[in-house]
């Protein structure tokens, strides 16, 4: 919204874009083989054999639920009949739906089971150790507790002086340094994780997550030339990967190669036309080259495929910021209405509804969402200038300059850029005195200043009923070209002009 912010169009999607291998590619744990079970006297029982094959085909589909179902009947039916099996099967699908539905009891019960087939595998195969890494790392990064992550480095370096053998392939091998990989990412130390991705990608060639995630942190890095490389290297292996061609697009967006993103996006779409993720990120490139009529179509194909309700409510919202670029602020609200309702306690989302309610001159309406912002997160400061605004267009004088005293009272009250508007507000910072403060900081932190300071100052003119200043402090918003912005769209309106 402010330029401290993330831009309140997309809620930081714009930023960076939506990884696809954060979910797909990374699920790497490994399908059991002929060596990994523990026959005695040559009998094998056909049925648990095909209950096992069922499990480990609906895991590889995504069908975590069914895959603990079988699991179940697994070790209901066949206790004695390598557990082992079931038990890592169903710590992993236990696992990965606690990730999804960000449910820490479920996690944990993955890793219980991943404990139960470690005891049940008698340290046979070290494979086994899998689900365990990666449980951990997941709590870990879930719960934001450090100590979870260095609980998987510790477990898992160990196992990597083991020599492969029949029942430790270099495959497997490199599976444990991409776990490894994914706890140091996990704990920021992206230098560990680049080194153990590349391990990984030695000793499991065959995985696509490995290569993937050590293409994105050499990005991380800055390592420009050699994360591309990577990427590259990645896209020749996986010549039909969606997933390949849909993380390439974000890094090169990422690095303004906005017509290289475009071409990665439309490539992965035309491997699967079905991919709701890929028109997301196609449809975020296209707002960066100022095409929101693009933009929005894509972002209208993607709420139609999402395959959840939360790529579906992502999808929305960004079409609602799409729909409000070109003016259509009646389409842009009844968006943002919907993903309101599906995220209601989400500040952001109503902090977005309230410029899109501003815009529109519902300044009654956009106090209140600004309030109602405020009150799920007090420390959102930089919403404070908004909805003082807000309550001034309403003519609701008196709360404007109690919601100022209040701020300003505060124990610790705004400082820096955002305590510069607050004291514009309250009276004690001239025009001349914004404008300087604006003109600090980088290149791009001026520009966004400048921005916001015009369009405030515009606001501040129509207030005093002076059109033509206003008028021109808007002109001056638009120069910018801060296409993104609360303060860009929002003059925009003023002067009734869209792309």
């Amino acid at each position: 919204m402010l330029h401290e912010a993330r831009h309140w169009l997309a809620c930081g999607l714009l930023a960076g874009g939506v990884v696809a291998s954060a979910s797909a590619a990374d699920r790497v744990t490994v399908p059991f083989r002929t060596a990994s079970f523990l026959q005695e006297d040559g009998i094998v029982n056909e049925r648990a054999n095909l209950l096992r094959s069922q499990a480990d085909e609906a895991y590889q589909r995504g069908e975590y639920k069914r895959v603990v179902e079988i699991c179940n009947q697994l070790l209901q039916q066949f206790k004695d009949d390598n557990p082992h099996v079931a038990f890592h099967l169903r710590a992993s699908a236990k696992i990965e739906l606690g990730r999804q539905a960000r449910d820490g009891k479920l996690i944990r019960e993955g890793i219980a089971d991943s404990r139960s087939a470690l005891a049940a595998g008698n340290g046979k195969f070290p494979w086994l150790n899998v689900p365990y890494i990666y449980g951990m790392t997941a709590l870990g990064e879930m719960e934001k507790r450090p100590e979870h992550l260095e609980t998987a480095i510790r477990w898992v370096t160990p196992l990597l002086d083991k020599p492969t053998s029949e029942n430790f392939s270099e495959e497997e091998k490199g599976n444990l340094y991409y776990q490894r990989g994914m706890a140091f990412a996990a704990k920021g130390d992206q230098r560990a994780a680049a080194n153990d991705f590349t391990r990984a990608t030695q000793l499991a060639p065959r995985l696509l997550a490995p290569h993937l995630r050590r293409a994105t942190t050499l990005g991380s890095l800055g390592k420009k030339d050699e994360a591309e490389t990577a990427f590259n290297e990645t896209i020749q292996r996986f010549p039909n990967s969606v997933i390949a061609y849909n993380d390439r697009g974000n890094f090169r967006r990422g690095y303004g190669d906005m017509e290289g993103a475009i071409s990665d996006f439309s490539k992965a779409l035309e491997f699967d036309p079905k991919f709701a993720i890929g028109y997301i990120n196609r449809g975020i490139t296209q707002f960066d080259l100022k095409s929101a009529k693009a933009a929005e179509s894509d972002f209208q194909q993607a709420a139609k495929l999402a395959p959840d309700l939360g790529t579906r409510n992502m999808a929305i919202r960004l079409r609602g910021g799409s729909r409000l670029a070109q003016g259509n602020v009646a389409g842009a609200l009844d968006d943002l209405t919907l993903a309101v309702r599906a995220n209601p306690n989400d500040p952001s989302i109503v902090e977005e509804r309230g410029v899109a309610e501003f815009c529109a001159g519902q300044f009654g309406q956009a106090a209140d969402d600004f309030a109602r912002a405020m009150r799920v997160d007090s420390k959102l400061v930089r919403i404070v200038p908004w909805y003082w605004l807000s309550l001034q267009r309403t003519g609701r004088d008196a709360e404007a300059k109690a919601l100022i005293e209040r701020t300003m009272a505060q124990d610790k009250p705004p400082t820096g850029w955002i305590g510069a508007l607050c004291k514009m507000c309250e009276g004690t910072m001239t025009d001349e005195e914004l404008l300087r403060e604006a003109d600090k900081g980088t290149d791009l932190e001026r520009k966004q200043k400048m921005c916001e300071a015009q369009f405030f100052l515009g606001q501040a003119a129509i207030l005093t009923k002076e059109p033509e200043k206003a008028q021109a402090f808007f002109e001056k918003a638009l120069e910018s070209n801060l296409y993104s912005m609360s303060s860009y769209r929002a003059a925009q309106f003023q002067l009734k002009r869209f792309e």
